[in-house]
């Protein structure tokens, strides 16, 4: 009787863990589409404007055919960011070696607008090839949600936003740091638990997730805070097995 009750209990936990999983993967493809849109809306402005500028400008050749170039230079805009995007979404539960440069730099391009709104410094040191075995669309997950967190952290026009991939080891390290107010002592000893967070509008669930994910791989997800007047900021380290390359 004790064993049947103990493995229904276990049994609900799993399926309220998979729920909570669900949950939050859902919440972080609805950013991923926002990002991705804004991404895409840009260079299509540019295009419809340049198109009626174009009919303008119908007798004059020469400017008709300079505007030609601009349109064709924002297509193929647009034709790589919905080829990033079509990229990890065949990657959902595919495990493949990939430069975790491509991915950082993927995850600063999806939320350049919401950096460049809240008026954040990036400072950026991307030192590669630096290679892991890992599903792409997963860890981009991971260094997107790290970087959303650390701009929400930030006062609007006086961040600074540090991030760095570099091989160490056996290992390739993504850090992801800020120089925000950091993370009070109650909050950040259950940081990677969920429902837990500092954040008025947060799930608490994205980290508790990063953490997951970053265990299926065989990394591990660690982090530093601080609340010192003139030392404060957080900063969060992804550690994953290297591959040498070929």
């Amino acid at each position: 009787m004790y064993d049947s009750s103990q493995s229904e209990l276990k049994k609900r936990l799993d399926q309220a863990e998979l729920a909570l999983e669900r949950s939050e993967r859902l919440a972080v493809a609805g950013r991923y589409a926002s990002a991705i849109m804004h991404e895409v809306n840009n260079p299509l402005e540019a295009i419809t404007n340049l198109v009626y500028l174009t009919k303008l400008d119908k007798d004059d050749p020469a400017r008709v055919f300079e505007n030609m170039l601009i349109i064709e230079q924002q297509l193929r805009i647009v034709g790589r960011v919905t080829s990033q995007a079509l990229t990890f979404q065949r990657e959902k539960s595919e495990a493949k070696e990939v430069d975790l440069v491509d991915i950082t730099e993927s995850a600063l391009k999806l939320h350049a607008d919401k950096i460049a709104r809240h008026g954040v410094q990036v400072d950026r040191r991307l030192d590669g090839p630096a290679l892991s075995k890992v599903i792409g669309s997963e860890i981009l997950q991971v260094v997107s949600n790290l970087i959303l967190n650390a701009v929400d952290a930030l006062p609007r026009g006086e961040g600074r936003l540090s991030v760095r991939v570099k091989t160490r080891g056996p290992c390739v390290l993504i850090t992801v740091a800020d120089n925000g107010s950091g993370i009070a002592s109650h909050v950040s000893a259950r940081l990677f638990e969920p429902y837990v967070t500092s954040k008025n509008s947060g799930t608490g669930l994205g980290l508790w997730l990063s953490k997951r994910i970053t265990t299926k791989h065989s990394g591990t997800l660690r982090f530093r805070t601080s609340q010192r007047t003139g030392r404060c900021g957080t900063s969060f380290r992804i550690s994953l097995p290297k591959i040498d390359a070929a």
